[in-house]
């Protein structure tokens, strides 16, 4: 072999093992988005009453939550649409400094990324068209529709006896599927019953009983210390005064604050 090609061919593969074992560029400091004037923030905004988007306009409780956490840093917030399982890559690679979409805390998911403190404590039910099915026992040989990188697809994935798992990529994937009887059921946030019942009037949706309840938080990168402890202080001041017992009661009827 020409020795001028082998030497360019081994370079080329150097470069790229260096390129591929080099560590993510660090996360943009808390004082370098205040220098910027802009929180990057990434969301599927299709979790009602949670983060949603009607003609380029974001609203629900954690985009209202985010904005006075937002407000008290002295930012503003540049939104970017990404499904649920693109959110941590989006941070890893420091294309957005926060995500959110009624995340569960989860130990697995702390292993690759940052939470800030819990937004809310929220109650897990299944979702159906058909009132008999109440508890997860009921989802025994039924087709069950989960979204893709949700706390709620390894939940089902486990439970313990014969089911069939659609996994869609978006939870207006999963409604649909809902409410065409493309599958038999979901497993949702029990809080989302009546933005869901106002959206969808005609669609006699049940939600069963509440199964169990998960704080939820918006995600950060591991390294983000400084914008993650500069949130957290802004969200415990804010849960402590009126703002957010006011805000929670506008889309839930009822305090999602975290006991003890």
């Amino acid at each position: 072999m020409n020795s001028t090609l082998f030497t360019a061919r081994t370079l080329t593969a150097t470069l790229l093992t260096l390129l591929l074992a080099a560590p993510h560029a660090q996360a943009r400091t808390l004082a370098q988005i205040r220098a910027s004037g802009v929180l990057r923030v990434a969301t599927p905004a299709d979790v009602p009453p949670f983060s949603l988007v009607s003609a380029g306009n974001h609203f629900g409780f954690e985009v209202e939550l985010l904005e006075a956490l937002a407000a008290d840093l002295g930012v503003k917030i540049s939104f970017e649409l990404a499904r649920i399982d693109q959110l941590t890559s989006l941070l890893q690679e420091d294309r957005v400094d926060v995500a959110f979409s009624a995340l569960g805390i989860t130990s697995t998911r702390e292993n690759k990324i940052d939470f800030t403190v819990p937004t809310a404590c929220v109650g897990v039910s299944v979702v159906s068209l058909d009132p008999k099915l109440n508890l997860h026992t009921d989802l025994k040989g039924k087709t069950i529709g989960v979204i893709a990188g949700s706390i709620m697809t390894s939940y089902v994935q486990k439970l313990p006896f014969d089911k069939k798992v659609n996994v869609y990529p978006s939870n207006n994937d999963v409604v649909l599927a809902v409410f065409s009887k493309a599958v038999d059921a979901t497993v949702a946030y029990s809080v989302a019953e009546g933005m869901v019942k106002k959206l969808y009037p005609k669609a006699n949706v049940h939600f069963g009983p509440e199964l169990w309840s998960v704080p939820i938080g918006m995600m950060l990168r591991e390294d983000n210390d400084s914008t993650r402890l500069a949130l957290n202080a802004s969200l415990v001041k804010f849960q402590q005064g009126a703002g957010y017992a006011a805000l929670s009661s506008k889309y839930f009827g009822k305090d999602l604050r975290c006991k003890g």
